[in-house]
């Protein structure tokens, strides 16, 4: 066999197998594989006993302690005992009573109203708190 069909046979091997619709990407795909192949071929002209797999593998774990982020914690927040806007904002800007006024949402957006046990998307907003309020939560939200 030449070196063509050997390096087709041993990309086939373990190919990348991400499906995507843009249409440059099993390109880039085959590109990547294609590099990591020559890179193996010469690893192991000068010694080395990696297989193709062991040495892709250690591509993607040296990539990964290099550059690798954590992942953020997903989902939602639990609900406890503690209101959830009392995470989002400190008491004393809620209590202070100075300059809490009701005011629309820029660009007449919805929001989740802030109040406890209210489940209603509202245009209005604390312009301080700056937290989407209805206007019957609006002054339960701000008195202790």
């Amino acid at each position: 066999m030449g070196g063509v069909d050997r390096m087709d046979e041993d990309i086939a091997r373990y190919r990348v197998g991400i499906r995507g619709k843009k249409w440059w990407w099993p390109i880039f795909t085959w590109l990547l594989d294609v590099a990591i192949n020559n890179a193996w071929v010469l690893s192991k002209k000068s010694g080395s006993t990696y297989t193709k797999l062991e040495f892709k593998r250690e591509i993607a774990s040296t990539y990964l302690t290099k550059y690798g982020q954590p992942g953020k914690q997903g989902g939602r927040p639990s609900k406890s005992k503690t209101s959830i806007t009392s995470a989002r904002i400190s008491d004393e800007l809620r209590y202070d009573q100075m300059n809490h006024w009701v005011i629309e949402v820029p660009n007449k957006k919805r929001r989740r109203c802030a109040g406890d046990n209210c489940k209603s998307h509202v245009r209005t907003m604390c312009m301080k708190c700056d937290l989407g309020l209805c206007i019957p939560c609006f002054r339960v939200f701000h008195e202790k």
